[in-house]
């Protein structure tokens, strides 16, 4: 924000420039972290981060579903942020995920994380599903987009952590680590 005061004619006349700050944040990917703990119910087939060269890195990963049709599951989703450690930070959601991808609206942090995958992922439709979950080539330019622009962080360490349940137990973890800088 500026001002300029003229003096014109013994009249002040005071002028306000607003300039508009724009936040230069740059999304990267640090690590991924895949854990099935429910082995009855999914294995993780594969879960990566490629980078192919400096300018382009991606996330991939399968989710083998051994219990087919697979329904009747909960989502917990929490952001950490590293400050002497990993600390909640703004959101801690949890859903129903067949009643939220019936509905994605029903829950809006639940639909923008959603969101920031579901063009390059098959978990685009409502309950059942009868095929692996799979992420297929994440891009981090598309992450970049989402985090910077459309909801933007502050720089820093960060922590993306999905609890798939069913019946109170966790089968499946997935952690997504990345930094803003």
């Amino acid at each position: 924000v500026g001002y300029t005061i003229i003096n014109l004619n013994n009249k002040l006349i005071l002028y306000i420039f607003l300039f508009e700050q724009k936040a230069h944040s740059r999304f990267e990917f640090t690590n991924v972290n895949c854990t099935a703990y429910g082995k009855d119910i999914v294995e993780i087939e594969y879960c990566y981060i490629k980078s192919i060269n400096r300018t382009y890195k991606y996330l991939s990963g399968k989710m083998k579903l051994n219990e087919i049709p697979f329904d009747k599951f909960t989502v917990n989703m929490v952001i950490w942020k590293r400050f002497n450690g990993y600390r909640p930070f703004l959101y801690n959601i949890t859903v129903n995920g067949c009643k939220f991808l019936n509905n994605p609206k029903s829950n809006i942090i639940g639909k923008f994380i959603y969101d920031t995958y579901k063009p390059y992922s098959n978990i685009n439709h409502s309950c059942p599903y009868t095929n692996d979950l799979v992420l297929d080539k994440l891009p981090v330019e598309f992450m970049n987009h989402q985090l910077t622009k459309i909801l933007p962080l502050p720089e820093g360490d960060y922590l993306i952590e999905f609890r798939w349940i069913r019946s109170r137990n966790v089968f499946a973890n997935v952690k997504i680590y990345f930094n803003l800088s």
